[in-house]
């Protein structure tokens, strides 16, 4: 059986609650949701390009939740300065731009996308409820994921959107291993070239089949 995969994107912690809370969430993924959850400095670490790294664990993992939470707080402060259009900031909590970087990969692999942000957050960016997603806001702490409302959210978004997508995932690769490459089409390559993620899987692919073409 299958074990869905998610990529969690979650900036590092910086206090004891906000750590907490991830560890809360990873094991709350692993025992409740039968997930596994891959985390970048926790059990995914990158050797060069972060965003490499990245785009190279999502292509493996069946959905993405993007955990945003306090990074910059502007007591006071001003958007658009000397604009028409000036604005006053006061008291704003900001995430990590990770946290934006991550989204729009995710978005732009087609993943399922579940956000969860802290009360109060900003939202800007992909960071905000949009039609294909919805924003799951709480108080960053552990019983806050023991919450019946936060619980059956998660779980229908991994059992409506990212379960079903590993296995159409999976049942695509699995019909091109009974195809021989004569028979290959400029679509077939095109869909295989998707679904392993990248030119590099693409080349594995191609050897694999022929040589058992």
């Amino acid at each position: 059986m299958h074990t869905p995969r998610i990529f969690v994107s979650m900036g590092t912690p910086y206090t004891e609650t906000y750590a907490k809370f991830r560890d809360t969430l990873e094991d709350f993924l692993r025992s409740q949701c039968q997930c596994d959850p891959r985390i970048i400095g926790k059990n995914e670490y990158p050797t060069g390009s972060p965003i490499g790294k990245i785009a190279e664990v999502m292509r493996g993992c069946d959905g993405v939740m993007i955990v945003a939470y306090e990074r910059k707080y502007v007591q006071a402060g001003v958007e658009r300065r000397g604009g028409a259009n000036e604005t006053r900031l006061s008291g704003e909590i900001y995430t990590t731009a990770w946290n934006h970087i991550e989204s729009a990969i995710a978005y732009s692999l087609g993943l399922p996308i579940y956000i969860i942000a802290q009360k109060g957050l900003k939202e800007e960016g992909l960071i905000e409820s949009k039609t294909d997603w919805y924003v799951q806001k709480i108080d960053f702490t552990s019983e806050s994921l023991r919450h019946p409302d936060v619980v059956g959210s998660i779980q229908a978004w991994i059992r409506e959107r990212v379960a079903t997508r590993g296995k159409k995932r999976r049942a695509a690769l699995e019909g091109f291993a009974f195809l021989k490459i004569s028979d290959f089409t400029m679509e077939d390559w095109a869909l295989l070239g998707a679904l392993v993620g990248g030119s590099f899987g693409l080349g594995v692919a191609a050897a694999h089949w022929l040589h058992i073409a």
